[in-house]
């Protein structure tokens, strides 16, 4: 330990020197607001939608909305129209579909006639009645391109393979802005969705950690009171912090969504290990021990070293668990967070003790010098006092609480929707609530078939999945080749006839209706449904829900009804991949939370070497995920991208106050005190660190509560009352536990003369 004062100085440049150059890479942080590449492209339901991408275009498109009371008027769809135009010219923008694009086929003189929806705009009150009433008739457009009650109307627009969605969306904010209007406009799919979740992520960054660190500056002045209690945990939280959001860059990642969670989880956890050395320092401080500076420094970190480094290292193996987790970004903070707090141990037990070393002795704090006037060892007298007195009832009214609590987690549910990631008055969300109420909903699912698409066996197949497909309540819109078939035939036909909205019985005559088609229409406005050479042909399924347990059962339906199609190829579409994507989500949950336990079962019963002591102290970590489960459950918060991470986070962060009870308190028992003298003497103590450690991290992690995305705030708030629960369950429950049952681990033993105190300490060193 007197290595550090040695080397105080190198210690200190060689920090600054290192955070400095590992800051210059995040100049080249980029981000990444697709939900798609959160997990690998390996998945069946992504490699599905690639390959039916292939044949029929990027289905990433753009949906802008025009809503007004009655959209059907001159000035709207002169807009509308002159919008369409516009952004046909948009770099990016492949083809737009509008009541000014879109196909209305129909019969004239015995002759079949394709012209757009509307060919002219009426000036007349009649005149508008007449093209409602032909819109009406038009399925290619009602509940496509116009809403059924008229209210608003939309231009789809489609973009390239290789588009520049910044350019585009500047584009059409453009063309938005040249042709002004009366009408609200509103945007959906899943570009503007990463536009949305892009800008949200860096106005989150911006605001979130800076709070986190003005808040964490406050309440170390608060609870310490003297200017380095504060600058030295900040300064290892700050280095630390920077550490490790420079790898991202450096190692070529990219910062997604959760990846928000690092700067304020190293802000909330690194610098626990920082108020444990000032903690100390003031408890020696105000001792009235005669020690200088550079004897104190290295008194505390002899005695210190080893209680952080444990729970340095385990903190890092809950974290580590997320390792197994199928998200990419899961992974990657694994690795960074562990990264970041591997640097805040090295800045915590050198840096700050180097940096110590050269300041002079402060005041005593006086809440420590008399017990009588402070007010938190005051609470924690209390405390111990009341937990030997109910040392027997408290582990039952633990288990009692915990299993009615608990019992919310049957009500648990996954999400893995996007759109959720917003508040409910966020433009986002209004857009989507009109989109499942009168464009048969936001999410797709799609079915590729491979074969002669003029086989009117192959046609009446498709016709008959989409038939049984629109009995489903949440499905509400099914488009395919079929259905422009049946509508050339209601064109050629009069109702009645034996051929009036059916696929003809033979090969010929369908090759007969498309080439009546191509005569007077143009294929690239069907190429969405089927390919050049009518040997593919695409369903497209629109889900007016975002529950998962819903979805699961439309895929199951496809399944069962494709099941033995010759002429299927894929199942696959963003409303598929999301659903796997939540599928993942729980996977990854379950296999991190049982690696995390049990890697921490482990790694205490070697510390310790006994397995009751990796038993004991998981106890209270079961205890408080099995509360966070249950209360997600009765609260309606789902399981997603980043609720799905609190159990590893919180057993990493938990365990941390574990490890200091069990660590003072056999150190209290070695010196031969008694087990109710050891629990006042560990609560009133290490429990003065323990508290502000727990506070640190809650009043870290509270400004994700102001977060722009739902997910984000639920994580905040869930943090916070699962470290509440963590602390009550290492300064309550575990205090009833060991003094219940005397664990032999943690008696004097042989070991009772093996303990020093500080003077005997300072001289041996």
């Amino acid at each position: 330990m007197k290595t550090i004062i040695k080397y105080r100085w190198l210690i200190i440049v060689f920090s600054v020197l290192l955070t400095g150059a590992m800051a210059l890479s995040l100049r080249n942080m980029s981000v990444e607001a697709d939900l798609k590449n959160y997990f690998p492209d390996k998945m069946e339901s992504m490699v599905a939608t690639d390959l039916i991408e292939e044949k029929f275009g990027n289905q990433d498109m753009i949906m802008i909305l025009f809503a007004t009371g009655d959209i059907i008027n001159r000035e709207s769809l002169e807009r509308i129209r002159e919008v369409d135009r516009q952004l046909k010219r948009v770099k990016g923008i492949r083809k737009t579909t509008s009541l000014f694009s879109a196909n209305y086929i129909y019969g004239k003189n015995g002759a079949m006639v394709v012209e757009p929806a509307i060919r002219q705009i009426p000036h007349d009150g009649e005149g508008i009645d007449l093209l409602k009433a032909r819109l009406l008739e038009n399925d290619m457009v009602m509940n496509v391109v116009v809403a059924e009650d008229f209210g608003s109307s939309a231009i789809i627009a489609s973009m390239g393979n290789s588009a520049d969605e910044d350019t585009v969306f500047a584009g059409i904010s453009k063309v938005l802005a040249d042709f002004p209007g009366n009408e609200k406009v509103h945007f959906g799919g899943l570009p503007y969705l990463r536009q949305q979740v892009n800008g949200e992520m860096r106005r989150d960054a911006f605001l979130l950690v800076p709070a986190a660190l003005l808040l964490m500056l406050i309440f170390l002045f608060y609870v310490f009171r003297e200017w380095r209690g504060v600058v030295l945990p900040f300064m290892a939280v700050l280095l630390s912090a920077v550490i490790a959001l420079s790898l991202i860059p450096l190692i070529g990642w990219k910062f997604y969504l959760i990846s928000l969670l690092v700067p304020i989880m190293l802000i909330a956890v690194a610098n626990d290990y920082g108020i444990h050395i000032i903690a100390k320092y003031q408890e020696i401080n105000a001792s009235g021990s005669n020690l200088n500076m550079k004897q104190m420094a290295v008194l505390i970190a002899a005695k210190l070293w080893k209680p952080i480094l444990i729970t340095g290292i385990t903190t890092i193996a809950g974290i580590a668990a997320l390792l197994a987790h199928t998200m990419i970004p899961a992974r990657q903070m694994a690795i960074v967070t562990g990264i970041g707090i591997i640097a805040a141990l090295f800045f915590s037990l050198f840096l700050i003790p180097a940096v110590l070393s050269l300041l002079a002795r402060s005041k005593p704090v006086k809440t420590l010098k008399k017990n009588r006037h402070g007010i938190n060892r005051n609470i924690l007298h209390r405390t111990s006092y009341f937990i030997i007195r109910n040392h027997k009832k408290i582990p039952v009214a633990a288990l009692i609480i915990t299993l009615v609590l608990g019992a919310g987690a049957l009500f648990l549910s996954v999400d893995s929707n996007e759109e959720n990631f917003f508040p409910d008055k966020h433009p986002v969300k209004q857009a989507s609530r009109i989109i499942n109420e009168h464009y048969g909903g936001s999410e797709n699912l799609s079915i590729m078939f491979r074969g002669d698409m003029y086989d009117p066996v192959i046609l009446n197949r498709i016709k008959t999945y989409e038939d049984q497909l629109l009995e489903l309540g949440e499905i509400d819109l099914v488009m395919s080749f079929s259905d422009v078939i049946r509508e050339i035939s209601k064109a050629l036909y009069e109702p009645g006839d034996e051929y009036y909205d059916r696929i003809p019985p033979t090969r010929n005559a369908v090759a007969q209706f498309m080439a009546l088609y191509n005569m007077n229409g143009d294929h690239e406005n069907l190429d969405q449904l089927v390919d050049f050479n009518y040997a593919y042909a695409h369903m497209i399924i629109r889900i007016n829900t975002v529950s998962n347990k819903d979805v699961n059962r439309i895929i199951a339906k496809i399944r069962n009804l494709t099941a033995g199609d010759p002429n299927l190829v894929a199942i696959g579409g963003y409303g598929y991949v999301r659903t796997q994507l939540a599928n993942q989500v729980v996977r990854g949950q379950f296999w991190s939370l049982g690696i995390a336990l049990l890697v921490i079962f482990i790694i205490l019963s070697v510390i310790f070497k006994s397995l009751k002591a990796g038993l004991i102290s998981i106890i209270p970590l079961a205890i408080s995920i099995i509360l966070l489960f249950g209360i997600m459950g009765y609260t309606g918060v789902k399981l997603d991208v980043a609720t799905a991470l609190i159990s590893s986070v919180m057993i990493g962060v938990g365990v941390d106050y574990i490890i200091h009870f069990l660590w003072r308190y056999r150190e209290e028992r070695r010196l031969n005190r008694k087990p109710r003298e050891a629990v006042i003497t560990t609560l009133t103590t290490t429990g003065r660190g323990i508290v502000f450690n727990a506070f640190s991290v809650i009043i870290g992690f509270v400004v994700l509560l102001v977060s722009s995305f739902t997910p984000i705030r639920f994580f905040g708030m869930l943090i916070v009352v699962s470290i509440f629960t963590c602390l009550i369950g290492a300064l309550v429950i575990l205090p009833a536990l060991v003094l219940k049952y005397n664990f032999k681990f943690l008696e004097p033993g042989i070991q009772s003369g093996k303990s020093q105190d500080n003077e005997t300490l300072i001289k041996a060193i």
